[in-house]
């Protein structure tokens, strides 16, 4: 088995970049042959992957946070070679749903002994940015601004960093007119938030969608109604136990595929990275067993 580490030094605050070391002892220790590649910038970590699989690597291993784990993706879905994850970033809510552990000993050990299995993978096509994959998490609304403040926010990072920017979104962020179409849904009002989830777990912890699972074959999406800010304080706290459907004005659907229509074009990110320019137009669907994972 030969291994490529993709490692995203910038992960984490730039704390990934000083795991290096411990990787290629933890690597060594297990007899793995590897070899790391260091990204440099955004959108390199998919350029590297599509290298990787073309000098006949058997698993790319994606060593930083969600983000890390996103454009490693675009250069694995449609091939044949697995995807192995190192989780070293700040949010890491992708490995809850795989039974990955966060520790270096732990994830390694899962690269030696874990079972490669299928997993689906959630497609989007929005306003000319041609068509981008997501693991774990779209977001378009408040969670869109939470994963764009954080980026901003330098002195908190992982779960703290996520929760101070909803705090900071719950006092001013603007609702939005919305129209969704999917299969059994057709939805026109104004909402807060928009996610469609793969996994259970986004923004560092917040239980968004219990239950989730990322080889289901469908997207769980979730319909938040805007709200006062006062109504907006108890919804942080239910986001992050996963109890907020027992509030009025929030709705969950599966859905395979779903049209979305925005008013006024918002910031999107996918697993935490956030889109080039902001979204009003685009399509969402979800590849069944499109990607190969070692979990």
């Amino acid at each position: 088995m030969r291994i490529a580490v993709i490692l995203n030094p910038a992960a984490d605050r730039g704390r990934a970049g000083r795991k290096r070391e411990l990787i290629v002892e933890g690597m060594k220790s297990r007899d793995l042959e590897h070899e790391i590649f260091v990204t440099h910038g955004p959108g390199n970590a998919s350029e590297l992957a599509r290298i990787a699989v073309k000098q006949g690597f058997s698993v790319v291993v994606g060593a930083g946070g969600d983000g890390t784990l996103n454009e490693v993706t675009q250069g694995l879905v449609g091939t044949h070679v697995p995807l192995g994850i190192i989780p070293c970033g700040s949010g890491n809510d992708f490995v809850k749903a795989l039974g990955i552990p966060k520790d270096l000993d732990g994830a390694l050990d899962v690269l030696v002994r874990g079972e490669v299995r299928r997993v689906d993978v959630g497609a989007v096509e929005a306003d000319g940015l041609g068509k981008r994959y997501f693991l774990n998490c779209f977001g378009a609304g408040i969670d869109g601004q939470i994963a764009l403040d954080y980026k901003r926010i330098r002195f908190l990072r992982g779960e703290l960093g996520y929760l101070w920017a909803a705090i900071l979104e719950i006092f001013r962020f603007r609702g939005f007119q919305a129209k969704v179409k999917g299969e059994g849904i057709e939805y026109e009002g104004v909402l807060a938030l928009l996610p469609l989830q793969n996994g259970p777990y986004a923004g560092g912890g917040f239980h968004v969608a219990p239950g989730a699972a990322p080889d289901d074959g469908l997207l769980d999406m979730v319909l938040v109604e805007d709200r006062s800010i006062l109504r907006r304080i108890p919804l942080l706290k239910r986001f992050r136990d996963g109890t907020y459907l027992e509030l009025p004005g929030t709705k969950r659907i599966q859905v395979r595929k779903v049209w979305i229509e925005l008013a006024r074009p918002l910031p999107a990110h996918l697993d935490g990275e956030i889109l080039p320019k902001p979204v009003a137009y685009l399509t969402a669907e979800i590849l069944p067993g499109a990607l190969r994972v070692i979990a």
